[in-house]
């Protein structure tokens, strides 16, 4: 029997900034949580601290042995965030336009 074996990453917290494309499909993301609607999102506010630690790390552990397919890390990373937002109530803030209102 093989042991666990170790998994080589490279995150960093900031490679500067995302190209226009990746901007927009970040805010596309962030409406989908926002909204609600998408089952990621859905499925995601039921779950315990547990359970969303258990589909990010399976779900990254199957696309590391090839066994998942990109749409469900798409899913689990988007879960992940939509719980993240939820629990710390910070999906619903939007930012403020400093500027007066028009009359």
């Amino acid at each position: 029997m093989a042991g666990p074996q170790v998994v080589k990453t490279t995150i960093r917290p900031n490679d500067g900034p995302p190209s226009p494309a990746a901007r927009q499909a970040g805010y596309a993301l962030y409406g989908l949580i926002a909204a609600g609607e998408d089952p990621a999102v859905l499925t995601a506010q039921e779950l315990k601290v547990h359970q969303i630690l258990a589909l990010l790390l399976q779900t990254a552990a199957g696309f590391h042995e090839g066994e998942v397919p990109l749409e469900r890390v798409m899913g689990a990373l988007l879960s992940g965030a939509a719980w993240i937002a939820h629990r710390h109530e910070v999906v619903f803030q939007t930012p403020q336009d400093p500027r007066p209102p028009a009359r």
